[in-house]
């Protein structure tokens, strides 16, 4: 397989048109929210989780047509040998460390001041109502099936043609970094050194099924943490 336009036009669409349109989408959502007397935040995550079918769409629809080998964009089981056991444990490590730090936030109301300051501007985007909290769920599994099968599957794929694997992995991160520039700095480089832990593990690995597992749970952990902390912080202000 070699590089061909095509694939640089799906790059150039998850490089530049994906951070374009999250960055001026994430700015109308701000504007229709700061108005709206319903709720709308389970509407975006709706609208979200539909443009990650066009996201993994774009890279899926570019193999199938010219028709190649599917194991080469990670759709096979990992590779035990090599470099697994770093993967595991890189996957088992993150895993632990947010799986403590949900469970702190679960049980415990210490730490929610300096989360509820850390949210910042993406605080109206993140689920507060049990509905929200459940659409936020789906949404974890739309972005982890999605932007590893983009990110990690096509990006490290394509980039690995042009440069080293240690570039390849920092490269991509930077690139799923900004898809999330919608956050600010410090979820764009939050975001970008996520994705070179879970690019370590897919290169550890060789194939999109512990990258995938990996994102769907940090996600639905972080998501859950952010709903815990702003039920507790409501019912503080019920009780004021």
């Amino acid at each position: 397989m070699t590089i061909i336009p095509a694939d640089w036009a799906v790059f150039a669409f998850l490089a530049v048109f994906v951070p374009v349109w999250g960055w001026f989408d994430h700015r109308a959502f701000l504007r229709r929210e700061s108005v709206a007397d319903t709720d709308i935040l389970s509407a975006e995550y709706m609208k979200t989780m539909a443009f990650h079918g066009v996201i993994a769409a774009s890279v899926l629809a570019t193999w199938f047509v010219l028709g190649r080998d599917w194991s080469a964009l990670g759709f096979r089981d990992p590779n035990l040998a090599g470099h697994f056991r770093i993967g595991s444990f890189i996957a088992a490590a993150l895993l632990i460390g947010m799986v403590l730090n949900l469970l702190g936030g679960r049980v415990s109301g210490r730490g929610d001041a300096a989360r509820l300051k850390a949210y910042g501007k993406l605080a109206p985007f993140l689920p507060k109502t049990p509905r929200q909290h459940r659409w936020g769920m789906a949404l974890s599994l739309s972005a982890g099936v999605a932007e590893e099968i983009a990110y990690r599957g096509f990006v490290m794929w394509m980039l690995a043609f042009v440069m080293p694997v240690y570039a390849v992995i920092a490269v991509q991160a930077v690139v799923f970094g900004m898809a999330h520039a919608y956050q600010g700095w410090g979820g764009t480089v939050g975001t970008a050194i996520l994705g070179a832990v879970i690019g370590l593990v897919y290169w550890a690995t060789g194939s999109l099924f512990l990258p995938i597992l990996l994102h769907v749970l940090v996600d639905a952990m972080s998501l859950s943490l952010a709903y815990f902390t702003y039920r507790r912080q409501a019912r503080r202000e019920a009780g004021a």
